[in-house]
């Protein structure tokens, strides 16, 4: 399962920092000789290898729909605090001719630009100076306890996944919003029945799939669509026969047989009774990435500082329309 990955500059940037920190805390060490020269320990190369290694881990295993949307990536400057996209009305007509001879009306399409916000977000994790000495005398970094590190990569984490399909409404700059799937405009909408999809029949479900299906062909998007659903629902479609006299076919098999859908993706982030669908495009939706999620230490100034490290990212979906407000993304609920 891919996940986002560093340029060369996010790359250089990361080491770049990790060095410096461990500069400065030789610096500490030597000016400060015979004084607990243990609180000024370096961080060896295989303790930022143990944090990236769990780092990814961690991703792949909670990030159901950012990291299926992952292979769409754009890196952008950590300094743009907007990326806008287009919105282009159709224009220029198809012209025939023996000669080759342009005759076709040459106007041109009227454009209008969208921003997205791409803000960091990060979580700290501390260990206090006599526990990484102790963990010195020990034998070095691995015997800290992890526990506080695992919390802290877990919550950035789960908010990369919730940003991705509910957005984030904190960021408003000059109007540009950061949007999810359940909240970017020009999506189809729409509700596929009065049922539960936990218990709903094959038949069911495969009509309310071809009810998601057919609002993105209202938008003029056909087949390539991606399924995301509540784990829940997804693991009962998994598990139950399409029916009860052809076991072994489940529902799950019989919905992937749909035209048009490409792949059904589960997700805790998204709510129960509730189908989100996409269409893996360029021109639909892009994950801006001005650095993707790693840990960098904080600063060092005295022996009884804790040692204290940041886990961020700096990253948002980018859902994109055109100017009719078509878009390859849709959101069906449960009906009354």
């Amino acid at each position: 399962m891919p996940i986002l990955t560093f340029n060369k500059e996010q790359e250089a940037a990361v080491i770049g920092k990790r060095r410096a920190h461990n500069a400065r805390q030789e610096r500490l060490a030597k000016d400060s000789e015979g004084e607990m020269i243990g609180n000024a320990y370096t961080i060896p190369r295989d303790a930022w290898a143990t944090y990236d290694n769990d780092l990814i881990t961690l991703q792949r295993a909670q990030l159901g729909v950012f990291n299926d949307l992952s292979s769409l990536q754009r890196n952008v400057p950590i300094g743009k605090v907007l990326h806008y996209f287009s919105k282009v009305t159709d224009s220029g007509e198809v012209n025939s001719s023996i000669d080759g001879r342009s005759r076709a009306k040459a106007d041109a399409p009227v454009i209008d630009y969208e921003g997205t916000p791409v803000p960091i977000y990060d979580t700290t994790f501390t260990f206090g100076w006599r526990d990484v000495e102790a963990a010195r005398q020990d034998g070095g970094w691995q015997y800290l306890d992890a526990a506080t590190r695992d919390n802290g990569s877990r919550r950035i984490v789960e908010k990369m996944e919730d940003l991705i399909v509910n957005g984030d409404a904190k960021y408003n700059v000059g109007g540009a919003q950061i949007y999810g799937l359940r909240t970017a405009p020009g999506r189809a909408t729409g509700t596929f029945g009065n049922v539960d999809l936990v218990t709903a029949t094959g038949a069911q479900w495969v009509t309310a799939l071809t009810r998601v299906l057919l609002g993105l062909q209202a938008k003029n998007f056909y087949g390539g669509a991606t399924i995301y659903l509540n784990y829940g629902d997804w693991f009962a479609a998994s598990v139950a026969d399409y029916v009860t006299a052809a076991p072994q076919n489940t529902i799950l098999a019989r919905l992937m047989a749909i035209p048009g859908i490409v792949a059904i993706v589960p997700s805790t982030s998204v709510p129960v009774n509730e189908i989100l669908a996409v269409v893996k495009e360029r021109r639909v939706v892009e994950i801006l990435t001005a650095m993707p999620v790693t840990t960098m230490p904080i600063e060092r100034k005295n022996f009884t500082d804790e040692y204290s490290f940041q886990i961020m990212t700096a990253v948002a979906p980018q859902f994109k329309r055109d100017a009719a407000g078509n878009a390859g993304y849709a959101q069906f609920t449960k009906g009354a």
